[in-house]
This record gives C-alpha cells, sequence and structure tokens, in this order.
C-alpha cells in the first residue's frame, strides 16, 4: 500500500514496483511468456505488474501489487460527474507515462523478449508502451 499524492512520490513508487516485478523476471518468464503486462485499476487506484502469455489468461508465479491508497482517496474526494471521470483518465495517464518512461532506461529489463503493455480496463484491450 502507498499513501502519497506527490508526483514525484508516485512516480518514484512506480519505478520501485517495477523494479520489484523486474527482479523477478527470471523466475517468471517460461517459454510462453510474451507480455511484461501493467494493469492500473482506475477505480481502486491499484497498479498490478504479472508477466503473461500469448493470451493474457496465465500469469507466472509472482505478481506485484500496489495500492495507491492517497490517490483512490483524494478520486473519492471530488463531486460525482464528470470531474471524477476526467481525474481517473488523468491518473491512469500520469501511471501510463511513468511506467513508459521508466521502461526506457531500465537495462534489466530490456535483457528479457517480452512485449510491454498497460490496460486500464480490460486485459482485451492493451497499449503497447
Amino acid at each position: 500500500m502507498f499513501n502519497e499524492r506527490s508526483d514525484k512520490l508516485v512516480a518514484e513508487a512506480v519505478q520501485v514496483c517495477i523494479e520489484k516485478a523486474v527482479s523477478f523476471l527470471p523466475d517468471n518468464v517460461a517459454d510462453e511468456s510474451r507480455y511484461f503486462l501493467f494493469e492500473w485499476d482506475i477505480e481502486q487506484s491499484t497498479l498490478t505488474i504479472v508477466v503473461t502469455d500469448d493470451t493474457k489468461k496465465s500469469d507466472a508465479k509472482f505478481v506485484v501489487k500496489c495500492s495507491m491508497s492517497a490517490l483512490k482517496e483524494e478520486i473519492n474526494s471530488i463531486e460525482p460527474g464528470l470531474a471524477i471521470k476526467e481525474k481517473k483518465l488523468e491518473y491512469s495517464d500520469f501511471i501510463k507515462y511513468e511506467i513508459k518512461d521508466y521502461l526506457t532506461t531500465c537495462s534489466s529489463f530490456m535483457q528479457f523478449s517480452l512485449v510491454a503493455v498497460f490496460h486500464n480496463k480490460t486485459r482485451d484491450k492493451v497499449e503497447l508502451l
């Protein structure tokens, strides 16, 4: 659980999660592994990182999950309506940007032949990072 709101600290938390997930790659990657999947639960403000196969249904043993409770509280404090939807999407875009930015310089990740993908809705509709 991560309980901070500042962009800098959230970015650092994302980086720590990526590093933790990358540290599991030697144990998680198998012949059928295809994706390094980043899932942002837009409602719960939770980042999940997992290695999965072509179908995105068979996940590796070790999963990294970080619940960002302060972001969830901030979003829930907004009056219902269009503003709350915009804020959720804004955080989703921020998380996706931070993941993409960090992965471009993560030499440990580049040692593996995995495709980095992101989604904030369903595994059926992922975006390349």
